[in-house]
């Protein structure tokens, strides 16, 4: 499978989210939340970017404390550890806000990228935590979570009054199109149509399936060295479809 990252419908919506924050009438309005469902494709696109412009890109831990968290951040940056909470905040801010600083001049974006965010926002430490560096450098804070992190900020106004309405974006699930560029994009083998619609239609708008229901077509096409068809894969297990948790089986009319 190739290696490449392919821009699709989702793609577009957090670019557009992005341009909110970045072009925001508030400066404190710096928060920016990436939600829905596992498989949409947030973290290979919010890591893509963050790969694209050397943005500090942090997973999120379970038992995340400030301290640990902190840590992660200067180790992200490459940038020495501290032997106090206090002195390791203070290195986050001059470190994050020297290189955005650097980005503004030259007029690229920069941002913090926070992924399985869902563990940040159980906790007030790590959410205030978070806000308090926004703020004193102005930093955009992607946070990158499931569909209920948006819900649970509400329990912080102080922070989702800072998310303006567009900078919420949700992934959705992928499109028709969006399964045609991803197959087409990814493969190493030619694929035909009526198989690129089964992918699409036995997926379930998940990108994660469909990856692996390219692997499968690979496999097939690399013994038969033509294009890859719903004939050729016939017998063969093209992905598990999520809803059921069975294997899909393909089956020639």
């Amino acid at each position: 499978m190739k290696s490449n990252f392919v821009q699709l419908s989702n793609t577009a919506r957090f670019m557009e989210g992005l341009e909110i924050v970045e072009q925001r009438g508030a400066a404190e309005n710096c928060f920016m939340v990436v939600d829905g469902q596992p498989g949409f494709g947030k973290t290979t696109t919010t890591k893509w970017f963050a790969t694209q412009h050397g943005l500090p890109f942090l997973r999120a831990k379970r038992g995340w404390r400030p301290t640990w968290m902190l840590r992660e951040i200067l180790d992200t940056v490459q940038a020495p550890h501290q032997h106090s909470q206090e002195k390791m905040f203070r290195s986050v801010i001059e470190e994050i806000g020297k290189r955005a600083a650097i980005a503004r001049a030259e007029s690229r974006p920069y941002a913090m990228m926070v992924d399985e965010a869902d563990f940040v926002v159980g906790s007030s430490a790590l959410v205030e935590t978070l806000r308090d560096i926004s703020d004193l450098i102005e930093v955009p804070m992607i946070l990158v979570g499931m569909r209920r992190i948006n819900d649970r900020l509400k329990y912080f106004p102080q922070v989702a009054s800072r998310i303006e309405g567009g900078a919420h974006v949700e992934f959705q699930p992928l499109t028709h199109d969006d399964t045609r560029k991803l197959v087409t994009g990814l493969s190493s083998v030619e694929v035909t149509d009526d198989l690129i619609d089964l992918v699409h239609q036995k997926a379930g708008g998940f990108a994660r399936e469909v990856m692996t229901g390219i692997s499968a077509i690979e496999r097939v096409g690399r013994r038969t060295g033509r294009a890859v068809g719903i004939a050729d894969m016939e017998g063969q297990v093209l992905l598990t479809e999520r809803d059921t948790g069975h294997q899909f089986v393909v089956r020639a009319a």
